[in-house]
């Protein structure tokens, strides 16, 4: 009988590192050089299969913004494992991995294994920047022992192996003898585009509501300003905020966000119903 577990990731760091990027390139194999930055949580799946034992992880990007990173303790428990993410030609945000670390701390009572993931490799190299690593920031403490891997979103460079490293301390625990080499099953994920007007009260109370529904689906959502970006807007038929596209539809306004939960489960079954015939 197959064993079935879920366990939970976070991404962690301050915020432009590439947490974003970072993700999609290990997700879906692609990379945009402009992304807009993540509200809140965005949340992507990946299911590993090995001899007995299916492991479904549940990896959530995590907003870095400081006006959130009290909100977002409590998106950081139950973590099974963590990446500390920081930007290679930036050394202000390595400095900055024990704050998040101490986050992460904060939300868990036991302790969380983690993997200090350098990004924008490829930039660093361009311009001969001098790789951002000093152990003198990271103290006494499971930083100073932590797995350190140098990884580029843009050359996909390490990014796999990143996850890897986290993924193997998680089911270590879980196999008698991991399986370094498991059959990765991709799953399709349900995309939104996220239309929302900065330091609107009703945009944050649909992000809230993504967050909530994201625990139950795999959300790829894509958040856009549509004040910064109102031709973006335009083009999609977007004229008042928030409003989602998915599947087609528009959800315009927190009433019709709403029931979001609803349609993801009305597409799920249709999925189904589709590969059953």
């Amino acid at each position: 009988m197959v064993k079935m577990y879920q366990r939970k990731i976070v991404l962690l760091g301050d915020p432009g590192v590439g947490k974003t990027s970072l993700v999609r390139r290990y997700i879906f194999d692609t990379f945009q050089k402009d992304y807009m930055t993540t509200l809140g949580v965005n949340f992507y799946v990946r299911t590993f299969e090995y001899p007995d034992v299916h492991v479904k992880l549940l990896i959530w990007d995590i907003a870095g913004q400081k006006s959130r990173r009290q909100i977002g303790l409590r998106y950081l428990q139950g973590a099974s494992g963590a990446l500390l993410t920081y930007d290679l030609t930036n050394p202000k945000t390595f400095a900055n991995l024990p704050g998040w670390y101490e986050d992460l701390c904060k939300a868990n009572k036991d302790s969380v294994p983690i993997v200090l993931v350098g990004t924008k490799l490829d930039l660093a190299q361009r311009h001969n920047t001098p790789l951002a690593f000093d152990m003198r920031f990271l103290g006494d403490t499971p930083l100073s022992k932590a797995n350190v891997i140098f990884t580029s979103a843009k050359t996909d460079t390490n990014v796999d192996a990143a996850f890897n490293l986290i993924v193997q301390e998680i089911i270590s625990g879980l196999l008698p003898l991991p399986d370094l080499s498991p059959r990765i099953h991709k799953e399709k994920s349900a995309k939104i585009l996220f239309f929302v007007k900065k330091d609107d009260a009703w945009s944050q109370v649909a992000v809230n509501h993504i967050e909530k529904v994201g625990k139950k689906f795999a959300l790829e959502v894509e958040t856009i300003d549509a004040e910064k970006d109102p031709t973006i807007a335009k083009a999609y038929g977007v004229t008042a905020l928030p409003t989602i596209l998915i599947g087609g539809r528009q959800l315009v306004g927190i009433i019709q966000i709403a029931h979001l939960e609803n349609i993801l489960q009305q597409m799920l079954e249709k999925t189904e119903r589709a590969s059953t015939t």
